[in-house]
């Protein structure tokens, strides 16, 4: 049985629709630089093109922006027991709003240890 004509340009059609959104998607996440409000929302410096935590807060924006009610209820039964699925939507939505930003390690020398390690820096199993 072979599909007609007409049925086969509307799939392929849908396909390439879709990969080209998912596409769009991933170029958001990883090469447009944070705009003014992202900066802001982050505590970023104007200067920071790409603030720690953009990525996570703009995955967590698409998240809440589309994700039907089913998708917190899985993503509380992933996560275990004692977690509910309100508690879930409240954690992306704050993600969402920049309040989640991870939090980064300062050290005296401005980000570089000045820590001397004798031997491997790496631990080496026998």
């Amino acid at each position: 049985m072979k599909i007609p004509l007409t049925l086969r340009l509307a799939f392929h059609g849908f396909r390439s629709a879709v990969r080209a959104a998912i596409l769009f998607f991933c170029a958001w996440l990883v090469f447009i630089p944070a705009t003014a409000e992202e900066q802001v929302a982050l505590g970023a410096s104007a200067e920071d093109r790409y603030p720690v935590g953009l990525r996570s807060m703009r995955t967590a924006r698409a998240v809440v922006a589309i994700a039907p009610d089913r998708f917190y209820v899985l993503v509380a039964g992933m996560i275990g027991d004692g977690i509910s699925p309100l508690f879930v939507r409240v954690a992306m939505t704050q993600l969402a709003t920049g309040a989640g930003k991870p939090a980064t390690m300062q050290t005296d020398s401005g980000g570089q240890s000045n820590r001397d390690i004798e031997g491997p820096r790496f631990i080496q199993v026998d």
